[in-house]
């Protein structure tokens, strides 16, 4: 069993790097908890992926000193908490250049910045954390943390670089039919697992059952009468854009939904097609489900 020192060691390599000084605050903007996959014998789980933003971002006037480790000026990090365990019989070894974030753009891709040069074996049945950050310069692509050992490769999260100060609002249209044309399969797929959306709002299928926020299973009806004038899709549209903007009347217990919002801005971590397909997976919930 290797030491409890060294495998802390692989743990906090990347994290010293992120959280420097307390001068970086984390907020969840792209939250993706628990993707799996299996290659070449190593099974990886995604555990957290959180944007690193400055306190500037929230209002603050003062402009922070670049200090030592933190993202270079106009560039954001990502943060990425992983497991990785050996289900093998024999020892496999493990390096972080393996995971790679790539944009849309042909050609542009970023590997690990902190902790990137970390490599190390695992013996088997051995658990091993890893903390890695990635810093991303401005960019409208959509990004894919690509996890690549070999010829086998899996896609680990989709997202989006939060923009900074200065670098003005998400380009996203005003009406949602201005998006492309959903797949309700795809956003039921997203609803269910990636984006993790049961864990505040339950299961649609169970109204009843154990949940945080607002239930979703009679959206269809509801969410068309939540603002006068906007359908349920616009009305969906513009919640998942900026969740704050109308607080709903009931969630768990029937007690009233308080503000501000929890839900996470996912103008900043989907794409226009996964907008789309969630929205039209909403939209077609109904009572019966």
């Amino acid at each position: 069993m290797r030491p409890l020192g060294t495998r802390w060691m692989v743990c906090g390599l990347a994290l010293l790097a992120t959280l420097v000084g307390g001068a970086l605050t984390l907020r969840a903007w792209a939250v993706q908890p628990r993707r799996e996959a299996e290659l070449s014998g190593l099974r990886l789980r995604l555990e957290r992926a959180v944007w690193l933003h400055e306190p500037t971002d929230h209002g603050d006037t003062a402009t922070l000193p670049a200090l030592p480790g933190a993202p270079a000026r106009g560039q954001r990090r990502l943060t990425v908490e992983l497991t990785v365990f050996n289900p093998r019989s024999t020892p496999l070894d493990f390096t972080a250049g393996e995971l790679r974030l790539t944009g849309s753009t042909a050609g542009t891709e970023w590997r690990p910045s902190a902790g990137g040069a970390t490599a190390f074996t695992v013996r088997p049945a051995e658990l091993v954390s890893v903390t890695l950050g990635f810093d991303v310069p401005p960019t409208p692509s959509a990004l894919r943390l690509e996890w690549t050992r070999g010829t086998e490769r899996e896609t680990l999260l989709s997202t989006r670089r939060p923009r900074s100060a200065g670098e003005g609002p998400p380009e996203w249209p005003r009406r949602v039919e201005e998006l492309p044309p959903g797949n309700a399969a795809a956003g039921s797929a997203l609803f269910h697992g990636r984006l993790a959306c049961t864990a505040c709002h339950g299961n649609p299928a169970e109204p009843h059952g154990r949940r945080i926020g607002p239930a979703l299973s009679d959206f269809a009806r509801v969410g068309a009468t939540r603002v006068g004038g906007k359908s349920v899709a616009q009305y969906a549209y513009e919640s998942l854009l900026n969740p704050s903007a109308f607080i709903a009347l009931e969630c768990a217990g029937q007690a009233p939904c308080s503000g501000p919002s929890t839900m996470p801005l996912y103008g900043e971590t989907l794409s226009p097609q996964e907008m789309a397909d969630l929205i039209s997976y909403l939209v077609n919930l109904r009572a019966e489900e």
